[in-house]
């Protein structure tokens, strides 16, 4: 993995052998942490020119509605616009962190959500880029 960045609630990586951007979020996030570290995403994203993301919320602690919304309405939007095709996300052991991120998700194909690091690796890994959205 190359590291491309790394603060105190976010380490992102870049994996070169499969192609995809794997997000560790860590501790507590609060609207102003997810939209700040929501845009250094998709400009990473945009300069490594790829079309997936693993998403580990596995430590977060506790619940980030506030910015769900701002999530599911305009960064969802903007990653897919940018490329994102697949979204593997792997949600936190904490209840309200997992229930603000299924109101975060979008209700499409692209996102998909797991328990595991494993399975989600898996399935990002495998999943073949359409030709168009």
């Amino acid at each position: 993995m190359e590291s491309l960045f790394k603060a105190k609630n976010v380490e992102i990586s870049y994996d070169p052998v499969h192609k995809y951007m794997y997000c560790n979020w860590i501790g507590f996030q609060n609207k102003q942490s997810i939209m700040e570290t929501g845009g250094i995403i998709l400009d990473l994203f945009k300069k490594k020119e790829i079309s997936k993301i693993l998403n580990d919320n596995s430590r977060v602690t506790g619940p980030w509605q506030d910015s769900a919304e701002w999530t599911a309405t305009v960064w969802f939007p903007e990653m897919i616009k940018a490329g994102l095709r697949h979204f593997a996300w792997i949600f936190s052991a904490n209840i309200f962190a997992e229930l603000s991120a299924k109101k975060a998700m979008p209700a499409n194909e692209i996102v998909k959500s797991f328990n595991s690091l494993e399975e989600a690796r898996k399935w990002l890994i495998d999943a073949k880029v359409p030709t168009s959205v």
